[in-house]
């Protein structure tokens, strides 16, 4: 009788002890999703983040470049009309000396 009852107990023991391990099982398999489902979230957030700051910085990037060939087109535009007016500033002076050579040259051949 003394046995019956040892192995009735080792018995409880064992089965309770499977119980717990099943528990634990199930609960492995419960964090594990969990952590799985966190990763994904995580990564997911990382990748719009990525998304996001790339897009702010191709947008400032293109702002720089819009500004920049703005600045370039107004410089080359004011040069160009800077030029032009030491052109029309200068026309007059041209036209003298043109008229002298001329003079000079048929002096020199005399014509």
């Amino acid at each position: 009788a003394e046995v019956d009852d040892r192995n009735a107990k080792l018995l409880k023991t064992l089965s309770e002890a499977t119980d717990m391990l099943s528990k634990a099982d199930e609960i492995q398999v419960e964090y594990t999703e969990q952590i799985r489902a966190a990763r994904s979230e995580a990564s997911d957030a990382v990748k719009k983040y990525r998304e996001k700051t790339e897009a702010a910085i191709a947008e400032q990037v293109a702002a720089a470049a819009f500004e920049r060939d703005s600045k370039a087109k107004e410089v080359r535009s004011k040069l160009e009309a800077d030029i032009e007016a030491k052109k029309q500033a200068a026309e007059a002076e041209i036209e003298k000396r043109k008229v002298a050579f001329v003079k000079e040259t048929l002096a020199g051949v005399n014509l």
